[in-house]
C-alpha cells in the first residue's frame, strides 16, 4: 500500500471515529462502531491503529496541532487592534463549534476514569502552557507567571462551556473584549507583570 492510500485511510478512519464520538461518546464506542461507520471491518482499523487509545491520541495529537497554529496567529496579529480582532473571530469561529466543544467534555470525562488517557491529557496540557510561555516571552517561574498562562487558558475552554450552555451569547461582544484583553502593548503588559511580582 503507498504512503498516501495509508494516510488517507487513517484520515478516513478519524474522521469516522469523530462522529462515532460525538453521537456515543468516547466511553462507549468501541472499535466495532468505529469500524461500521468506516465501512469496514474493525480488523482492517488495527491495520492502521492499534487500539481505541492510539486512535483518541491522534485526535488529542490534532487539537494540539491546531491549538498551536492558532496561539501562534493570535500572538503574530497583535501589531494592531483590527488583525488581532480577525483572528480572534477566526479562531473562536471554530473553537466554539457545539460538536468541538462537545468532543473536550467527553475526553475529559473519559480521562477522569482512564489513567492511561489522563496522562495523555496531562502530557498535552503541559506542552500547551509550556508553549504560550515561550510564545509570550515571559521569562519568569514564579506561580503567578503559570497562572496567567492557566488564567488565559481558562478564558477560552471557558467559553466554550459558555456557548454550549448560552448559545445566545453575543459572539461579535465576546470577540471585541477578548481582542482588547489579548492586544495590549508589550510594555503595558511587563508593567502589570511586575506589579504582580511586588505583591
Amino acid at each position: 500500500m503507498t504512503k498516501n492510500l495509508a494516510q488517507q485511510r487513517r484520515e478516513e478512519i478519524i474522521r469516522a471515529a469523530h462522529k462515532c464520538f460525538i453521537s456515543r461518546g468516547f466511553h462507549a464506542t468501541g472499535m466495532a462502531d468505529i469500524a461500521r461507520e468506516f465501512g469496514m471491518s474493525a480488523g482492517h482499523i488495527y491495520n492502521y491503529f492499534p487500539s481505541k487509545t492510539a486512535i483518541i491520541e491522534e485526535v488529542i495529537s490534532r487539537g494540539m496541532e491546531d491549538f498551536y497554529k492558532n496561539s501562534c496567529a493570535l500572538q503574530e496579529s497583535q501589531e494592531s487592534y483590527e488583525k488581532t480582532l480577525e483572528q480572534v473571530r477566526r479562531v473562536l469561529s471554530g473553537f466554539l463549534k457545539k460538536e468541538r466543544v462537545a468532543l473536550s467534555l467527553e475526553l475529559v470525562a473519559e480521562a477522569s476514569h482512564d489513567p492511561e488517557l489522563e496522562k495523555v491529557l496531562r502530557e498535552a496540557d503541559v506542552k500547551a502552557r509550556t508553549h504560550l510561555k515561550e510564545l509570550t516571552n515571559r521569562e519568569g517561574n514564579s506561580p503567578k507567571d503559570w497562572a496567567l498562562i492557566d488564567m488565559g487558558m481558562a478564558t477560552f475552554e471557558g467559553l466554550g462551556l459558555r456557548f454550549l450552555r448560552n448559545p445566545d451569547l453575543d459572539f461579535d461582544a465576546v470577540c471585541e473584549i477578548l481582542a482588547e484583553r489579548i492586544y495590549m502593548p508589550r510594555e503595558k503588559l511587563k508593567q502589570k507583570l511586575r506589579e504582580l511580582e511586588s505583591k
